[in-house]
């Protein structure tokens, strides 16, 4: 662990028995990204008080929605900021003998004095700057959530064909892994068609909300139709219910959020009443999964990069053992990187700015001229289709997974 707390020279010590080194830095950028959300989610609702005498910050007449997007924006502006930054300076990093490999591993004490500085750099700004980068959040956010449904798509196989290979290595002898696919398969479906009929009962009383409710079912069952079909699984083997239950759930959560962020004024129902507290709490774990997902698995995902990110020039040399006596720390980065760094930190980056948007509700800044200095902010509808676009393609990504080895059957599928 002296490599926390050091500037900190790389340890080869590729034969140790305890926690990998690569996994303790991921889960260090982690715990930043968790402590800034963490604060951005407590000062957006209870700390107005403490800006008061923030000149930037004035302008917003005591409007605590105001105050609250104006400081969210800016803690996760400087958070993006600083996962930008250290993308760009992990470019083409492929092996550890370059001097950045380090930088990325150690020199946590000049990290946290940078990214605090960026941060407290934030709350000089002008407002003006945040009504740009409102929007640019917004796209930034819309492709996190493009990540976090590829990788709900892939958990949803590897977790299926985690069930089936234990099925086969343990044959007739024990039925506790057909059991637990079973059930896992017709909790989530029947959970899905439950949460719709819930829907139509509570916020069918419009047409818009009927039509996103029973367009999304409809299309999930003709999905989940099609996942069976055995034209599609001949080509796709490893396609079942148990994906297309997955898939419809998390699409029907989606639809629930969106009706819920609905302004009164589009249609009014209950879930009006408290639109951000409802879905905040869900959207967060939804949140925290996705990053800590996706540091250890997009990051090095083959497919989605296009290339393995290592350096194989070095895989021949010496493995060097420098340090950590005691085989705690596991150094597995001796010759070549395991994940690939600047995408690592893109990926942060962007759910950085999802959860500026998770929190300010979708909100955008409007009002700043240079005739008069008050902001208002709108939120809202942005939400509201964000969301159900986001279900319309999570649902359209399982189907590519499903008839894309039918229509490219010369194309390598994983």
């Amino acid at each position: 662990m002296s490599n926390f707390i050091t500037s900190g020279t790389t340890a080869c010590s590729c034969f140790g028995t305890g926690v990998k080194k690569s996994t303790l830095t991921r889960i260090v950028y982690i715990f930043f990204f968790l402590l800034v959300s963490v604060v951005a989610y407590v000062m957006s609702y209870w700390t107005f008080s403490w800006f008061n005498n923030i000149d930037v910050l004035k302008v917003c007449m005591d409007n605590d929605e105001c105050v609250g997007t104006l400081v969210v924006f800016r803690l996760t502006f400087g958070l993006a900021t600083y996962h930008i930054l250290l993308a760009l300076v992990m470019i083409g990093v492929q092996n550890t003998f370059d001097t950045r490999a380090k930088f990325q591993d150690g020199w946590w004490p000049i990290k946290i004095l940078l990214l605090a500085g960026i941060i407290l750099a934030s709350f000089f700004i002008p407002n003006k700057f945040f009504v740009v980068y409102g929007w640019i959040a917004i796209f930034g956010a819309a492709l996190f959530i493009i990540i976090q449904l590829v990788l709900l798509v892939e958990f949803a196989y590897s977790l299926n064909e985690g069930c089936v290979a234990r099925i086969e290595e343990e044959g007739h002898y024990s039925k506790r892994w057909y059991f637990t696919l079973l059930v896992l398969t017709f909790g989530s479906v029947l959970a899905a068609i439950a949460g719709c009929v819930l829907l139509l009962v509570f916020f069918g009383k419009c047409n818009i909300n009927q039509f996103f409710i029973v367009f999304n079912m409809a299309i999930s069952l003709i999905i989940g139709v099609l996942s069976i079909n055995e034209k599609v699984r001949e080509y796709r083997p490893s396609s079942g219910l148990f994906q297309s239950g997955v898939v419809m759930l998390y699409s029907t959560y989606l639809v629930y959020s969106a009706i819920n962020s609905e302004p009164a004024s589009m249609c009014s129902t209950f879930a009006n009443s408290n639109p951000r507290e409802s879905t905040i709490i869900i959207g967060a774990v939804f949140t925290i999964i996705s990053v800590c997902y996706s540091a250890f698995r997009a990051s090095d995902s083959n497919e989605l990069l296009g290339s393995d990110g290592h350096s194989h020039e070095y895989e021949s040399l010496p493995n060097l053992d420098t340090g950590d006596e005691d085989g705690r720390l596991e150094d597995d980065e001796c010759s070549h990187v395991t994940y690939n760094y600047t995408f690592f930190h893109i990926t942060f980056a962007l759910g950085a700015m999802y959860i500026g948007m998770l929190l300010t509700n979708w909100s955008t800044i409007g009002g700043v001229s240079s005739s008069t200095s008050l902001v208002s902010v709108d939120s809202g509808l942005v939400s509201v289709w964000v969301k159900m676009i986001s279900s319309w393609l999570v649902n359209l990504l399982y189907l590519w997974t499903l008839v894309g080895p039918l229509l490219l059957p010369n194309r390598e599928w994983h």
